[in-house]
């Protein structure tokens, strides 16, 4: 009984460890297991690296939920298992790496992950610096095994850690704190073609080595990557430049005497760079246009070919057959994005307008609405003001003041409405209800009806004209609408809708992953759009993105006083 009581603890401490962890766990023994058996030489060896294989396989299953504290530690444990191989003697050998272990490198690449996944930079680039500085000084404590280079090592790891980066930063989806411009916006999508054209370059520089006419040719190779990463920003000038980079690449070729490569005197990166840059400028430029790029990058890759030399006279039926081939692919596949962004474009385009209308006719419904119940008030009090004129002027007086306030609020809400009928609103059909003349009424109902994890606060301490109680009601309802239908893991909801100095302040924040799901039936894409404009057709702000910590974020300011005419 005594052992069971002393034994379960540990048990249960083991359960909580791999339960939810086990992908990590499964590949880190599997890699620990490999090392000790193929790096290591004998049985004192393996003692010697099995402790820090061991802490450090931990400490990465562990980095998932604490990746700062976890990464610091694996570096340190890394920089005195070194120490330990260097004073033992032991030289491990992995292919390809050196005297890094499989485990180690594997681990280091998924702390770099999650550090830039779970973190914000001013904490994720530490913990990767302490990462890298650690792998750095591993190479340099540890014994070399024989035919090592440790140029490609070197390499190999960096490439690792950036694709890391890249990826983590990517599936984290961080909000840089800069002014939007095209280009950052076009980095962000263009990432797994950063990665894939990352991979050939450095496949490239593995096969070649590190002498002066391959630095030169890889350099070519740079260029292109890079002119085809942001080729869509400017489809023909980056296609004339890698026309040029193409000339400049041949005479390097003729002037160095370098050899041909796997598809000619042009290498892969080059090649898929090229095929790059002529779908972008098939897909966004005018047709003369991009038949001008796609003749100049043609031209420039048969100068490369003729002034390197690198193909033999037997061999140019091949080659030219297999280079017409590349430019139908490149040709084809600019086609047909270009023909589906074209019909992208009129589906959204159609999309809008149908809403637009349906919006405009709800407009006028509710501008007919609120005239109506307005105009009727100062009907009513004009007639008891005429009754009771002779016998009570101060009555009449009384009702005149009514007649003229109700008279501007009418004219104030005519205004508003008219303004927002003039712009174009694509949020759905008719709304789908009303607000009352008291927004906390209508917000509460809202909370108690939607259910119990609605958390709603309320700081009004003045009056809300209509029109801006039904656009706060119903981008309420839009927001638990796209949380429940998006949202995921979403346990709690929190409200607040207060109104400081001359704005109506929003906000509905959820406690969710962060993740996007599908909903049942699928979903129209308009939600964030209709509200957004919604919001803005009446001089308000409006804001929507991922929670300073978790989950999603939906923010308007919208203005209470009249905005001035024009």
């Amino acid at each position: 009984m005594s052992s069971s009581a002393t034994s379960s603890p540990w048990l249960r401490r083991l359960h909580r460890l791999v339960r939810g962890r086990w992908p990590p766990v499964v590949l880190m023994v599997a890699l620990c297991c490999a090392d000790l058996a193929a790096g290591a030489g004998g049985a004192a060896e393996a003692l010697v690296l099995a402790p820090g294989l061991v802490v450090f396989a931990l400490l990465v299953v562990r980095g998932r939920h604490f990746p700062a504290l976890c990464g610091a530690a694996a570096a340190a444990v890394l920089v005195l298992s070194s120490v330990v191989l260097r004073l033992a003697g032991a030289e491990p050998d992995v292919p390809l790496l050196g005297p890094i272990l499989s485990a180690e490198d594997v681990g280091g690449v998924l702390l770099v992950l999650y550090a830039h996944r779970r973190l914000p930079p001013a904490k994720a680039v530490p913990v990767t610096g302490l990462l890298a500085v650690a792998f750095l000084v591993a190479l340099s404590l540890r014994p070399w095994p024989s035919g090592g280079d440790p140029a490609q090592v070197v390499a190999f790891c960096v490439l690792q850690f950036l694709l890391a980066v890249g990826t983590g930063t990517y599936v984290r989806g961080w909000q840089v704190k800069v002014a939007p411009t095209p280009l950052l916006g076009l980095l962000r999508r263009q990432w797994p073609m950063m990665a894939g054209l990352s991979v050939l370059l450095f496949a490239e520089f593995a096969n070649r080595g590190t002498g002066f006419g391959d630095l030169a040719l890889l350099l070519g190779s740079l260029v292109l990557a890079a002119l085809a990463v942001i080729g869509p920003l400017r489809p023909v000038e980056a296609a004339l430049l890698g026309a040029c980079a193409l000339v400049c690449t041949g005479v390097g070729n003729r002037l160095i005497g370098v050899g041909s490569d796997e598809l000619g005197p042009l290498s892969l990166t080059a090649v898929a760079a090229v095929m790059l840059l002529i779908s972008y400028a098939v897909r966004h430029a005018a047709v003369r246009r991009a038949g001008w790029a796609v003749a100049a990058l043609v031209v420039g890759s048969l100068v490369a070919v003729l002034l390197s030399g690198g193909v033999r006279p037997g061999e140019w039926t091949a080659t030219a057959a297999l280079g017409a081939l590349l430019l139908a692919l490149s040709i084809g596949a600019g086609l047909y994005f270009r023909a589906r962004d074209g019909e992208r474009r009129r589906v959204v385009r159609t999309a809008v307008e149908q809403a637009q209308q349906a919006e405009r006719l709800a407009l006028a419904r509710e501008l007919h609405d609120i005239v109506a119940h307005h105009v009727t008030g100062i009907v009513v009090q004009a007639q008891a003001a005429q009754l009771v004129a002779a016998q009570k002027p101060e009555v009449a007086a009384e009702a005149l003041e009514r007649i003229a306030g109700s008279g501007t609020e009418a004219m104030v809400a005519m205004r508003r409405l008219v303004a927002s009928m003039r712009g174009a609103e694509p949020a759905g059909a008719a709304p789908a209800e009303q607000a009352s003349t008291d927004l906390r009424a209508d917000l509460a109902e809202l909370a108690e009806r939607t259910g119990p994890h609605v958390d709603l606060q309320l700081e009004l301490d003045r009056e809300v004209p209509q029109e801006v109680s039904r656009s706060a009601l119903r981008l309420v309802q839009e927001a638990l609408t796209n949380t429940d239908k998006h949202g995921s893991d979403v346990t709690s909801v929190r409200i607040l809708v207060r109104a400081p100095h001359e704005h109506l302040h929003v906000k509905i924040t959820d406690n969710g992953s962060g993740r996007s799901t599908a909903p049942v039936g699928g979903s129209g894409g308009y939600g964030l759009v209709g509200m957004r404009e919604r919001i803005e057709l009446l001089g308000g702000r409006f804001s929507a993105g991922p929670g300073e910590r978790s989950g999603w974020r939906v923010e308007a300011w919208l203005p209470l006083a009249e905005r001035e005419a024009g």
